[in-house]
């Protein structure tokens, strides 16, 4: 009887071991993945209906032609654009009439590395790089219009598509945008 409850409990023990063990599944890498994250600076929150402006800012020396980098900030443009504006918020014709600036920036990460921006915007989802696929960021922050101080800082990583169409870009574009912006308008 004793040798009997020996093996039930070392039975039972190994179970309730084997239960804790958890497998953590492989993530699988694709060249669509997409890395966010964001931070709020200050409590300020802007109702519907405020106005905004933007301000692109521009990496010193970018492997990319001048026409591309045109092309995508100008991308960018649109769907920042449109996205505040399906969100409730209003184009300012001037800068004087805004609420808050929308600050924002498109880099490959050959041009502006993590440690860059860590350094200098201090939020970085952490994509790691993979082989053959070229990794960018697009870096967007709200600064409130009569302080000049930053009210909100967001950033997605992904990896570059040279291959999409214009539509397939244009598509892309906006995902990304909304999926950032997603976060500011939840803590507005």
């Amino acid at each position: 009887m004793k040798a009997v409850s020996k093996i039930l409990t070392l039975v039972s023990i190994t179970l309730i071991l084997s239960a804790c063990v958890q497998v953590t599944p492989e993530v699988k890498k694709s060249s669509n993945q997409l890395a966010i994250s964001s931070v709020r600076d200050l409590p300020n929150t802007y109702p519907k209906d405020s106005l905004f402006n933007l301000s692109p800012k521009y990496v010193k020396e970018t492997s990319l032609k001048a026409e591309q980098t045109q092309a995508i900030y100008q991308l960018y443009t649109n769907a920042i654009s449109q996205d505040l504006e399906l969100n409730g918020y209003k184009v300012a014709q001037t800068s004087q009439q805004a609420a808050f600036h929308i600050g924002f920036g498109i880099a490959l990460s050959d041009d502006f590395t993590d440690d860059n921006i860590n350094e200098k915007f201090g939020v970085s989802p952490g994509l790691p790089d993979q082989a053959g696929l070229k990794k960018g960021s697009f870096l967007v922050y709200v600064e409130d219009a009569a302080t000049g101080q930053r009210v909100w800082r967001g950033i997605a990583q992904g990896f570059a598509h040279e291959e999409l169409s214009t539509q397939e870009r244009e598509l892309r574009t906006q995902v990304i945008v909304a999926s950032v912006m997603k976060q500011f308008y939840q803590t507005n």
